[in-house]
């Protein structure tokens, strides 16, 4: 389990033999190539455009074009692809001038709305004859401001905010009030105009919508030159100096002789070397076994940096706690495992292998509670006699604590983490000290009596008494440790100023700790929600005739299933991403995408 080794490999031909080196590159499958920015020097050398990428786009924009309108009855006629391509594009030009016309025209309706059906030419007559109007859009305190009372005016439209008012007359100039500008056109006229520009808008939409026959004749054109385009757009990220070409990648170290080998019939020079501190190296992880497929839920969210360790066991096994304790309930985990099944069985192994994983997980722990689908072992009839291992199903404040115990374990497991990644020269250090300092106090309160089970069956009440004192010492002892540690590897928030990173680091340390921890409580509140639902279920079906009962418990089942399903997957990666891996992981990521065919 680790992050693949990566080479920066640089390689520099013949102008001339670029494509060729560079299908013979796609076709090792094996560079990642990332774009090379050309000196100044040769900034106008750089290549640009031709003819296949110009002809991709084209194809690209015809067919959103064509898949952007809903096909109708009408055909277009039997037209060679290059003129289809033409036609759609002229139509989309016309579109998007219509669209335009009626985004304005829309506009100059909202405007003279509120004012009615003006004709310009009546207030050009009122103007001359010394009684111009003005337009105002007021609020009403302002228009209750105004001393309109010796001014002609009419309230055209209100609202319970605005007021919209036509004041004539010259006087009304000298009023503190914002003019409207209005359209010098009638309402009437602007509403056919728009009309119009609907009518020839939908004429136009129809006839790119005659195309949608053409759309996978498109769609099998561009396919053939993906790989071409490909080609050329590498190119266009390489650098060109008069006869020699250049272009950048990176590859695994381990495939460096197969990429010098697909090469071998040209004359190229290869260089390799190991990257640079900061280079934007992709990643490719190397996971077996029942690991490998959490490498999609890594993808997912914050990735891996490739300059650090491969943190993809500690989010699987992360994943396979937290997600079977959201189900808390055997039957569900059953109902996941086949999810899982029914996922690789669709080509979806990543994600099959992370849901059958948990699934089994999950019937574990369902068994350990003692759950089957809403049902409680020992309760409602459910198995009368037996007792189930835990009582994290029948005891809801159990299920709390037991998600507070979680929520510390996994913070330690973090803070270990974090020191695994980063060093222990960190204020990681300080915060694991001080996370064991808490369980140490909060068992040596809480549980002795638990503590010392695990090694003696009965133990006097001195011997228990001893071990709870003893547990009180270290986590003091521990509390201070941390602090200290704190003190000398604060968390740098503040640059080089000391004092206020290390108020920071105790300040954070302590009140995140206890908000983490807390935030665990999620796994309780939705195994209890979804424990809920379920009996519901299983409450409604029973009070209906057998073959009803069946048919609704099935049907109801599925459905709380789903919901818990989606808890499952957003809370578990929310505690995993955000509450545990902000302590440890840094993230953000170029995954490893060699240039190959489109095949």
């Amino acid at each position: 389990m680790s992050v693949v080794r990566m080479l920066r490999a640089t390689l520099v031909g013949r102008t001339s033999d670029a494509e060729n080196i560079l299908t013979a590159v796609m076709d090792a499958g094996l560079l990642h190539v990332r774009p090379m920015r050309p000196p100044e020097e040769l900034a106008e050398l750089h290549s640009g455009t031709r003819d296949p990428l110009d002809l991709a786009r084209r194809l690209e924009r015809a067919r959103a074009t064509i898949m952007s309108v809903a096909s109708g009855d009408r055909q277009a006629p039997g037209m060679a692809l290059g003129a289809v391509v033409d036609r759609v594009e002229h139509l989309a030009e016309d579109r998007a001038g219509l669209q335009a016309k009626l985004s304005a025209l829309d506009a100059n309706i909202d405007a003279l709305l509120p004012w009615g059906d003006i004709d310009p030419e009546d207030l050009a007559t009122l103007a001359a004859n010394g009684a111009p109007v003005t337009f105002a859009r007021l609020t009403w305190n302002d228009w209750r401001a105004l001393e309109v009372n010796d001014i002609p005016h009419a309230i055209s439209q209100q609202s319970e905010d605005e007021v919209w008012v036509a004041l004539f007359g010259r006087d009304a100039a000298q009023l503190h009030v914002s003019p409207v500008r209005l359209p010098a056109r009638r309402l009437t006229a602007v509403r056919k105009e728009r009309d119009e520009v609907r009518a020839h808008l939908r004429e136009v939409e129809a006839t790119i919508g005659s195309y949608r026959d053409y759309a996978k004749a498109i769609e099998g054109r561009i396919e053939e030159l993906s790989d071409r385009v490909q080609v050329l757009r590498t190119a266009d990220g390489g650098v060109q100096d008069g006869p020699l070409f250049a272009v950048q990648g990176f590859l695994p170290a381990e495939n460096q002789v197969d990429l010098q080998r697909a090469l071998s019939d040209f004359g190229v020079v290869l260089r390799f070397d190991d990257p640079e501190q900061g280079d934007p190296v992709p990643v490719k992880l190397r996971n077996v076994g029942v690991f490998a497929g959490f490498e999609a839920i890594v993808r997912s969210f914050s990735g891996i940096s490739y300059w650090e360790k491969d943190f993809t066991a500690v989010v699987g096994l992360l994943f396979l706690v937290f997600g079977s304790l959201c189900l808390l309930d055997g039957g569900y985990g059953l109902l996941l495992l086949i999810t899982g099944l029914i996922l690789r069985r669709k080509g979806n192994k990543a994600f099959g292998d992370v849901f059958a994983l948990t699934g089994v997980f999950s019937v574990l722990v369902g068994m350990l509670a003692g759950q089957y689908f809403g049902l409680i072992v020992g309760k409602d009839g459910f198995l009368d006699g037996q007792r189930p291992p835990t009582t994290l199903a029948s005891d809801p404040m159990a299920s709390f604590i037991f998600s507070l115990v979680v929520g510390m374990l996994g913070m330690t497991y973090s803070y270990s983490t974090a020191i695994w990644q980063r060093g222990w020269k960190t204020n990681a250090t300080g915060s694991l000290l001080f996370a064991l300092g808490v369980i140490c106090l909060v068992v040596g309160d809480g549980a002795p009596e638990q503590a010392v089970a695990l090694v003696l069956k009965r133990a006097p009440e001195h011997v228990v008494a001893q071990v709870s004192a003893g547990f009180d010492y270290a986590g003091k002892g521990l509390l201070g440790l941390g602090a200290l540690a704190w003190m000398a590897f604060p968390e740098k928030v503040f640059g080089d100023a000391h004092v206020p990173n290390v108020a920071w680091t105790l300040y954070s340390g302590i009140t995140g700790f206890g908000q983490d921890t807390m935030s665990h409580m999620r796994l309780f509140g939705i195994a209890l929600s979804g424990s809920i639902m379920a009996m519901v279920v299983n409450q409604i079906a029973g009070l209906f005739p057998t073959v009803v009962t069946v048919l609704f418990a099935v049907v109801g089942h599925v459905f709380v299933y789903l919901l818990a399903l989606l808890s499952l997957y957003i809370h578990t990666n929310r505690l995993i991403f955000l509450e545990f891996g902000s302590k440890c992981f840094d993230g953000g990521h170029t995954w490893y995408s060699p240039l190959r065919r489109g095949t």
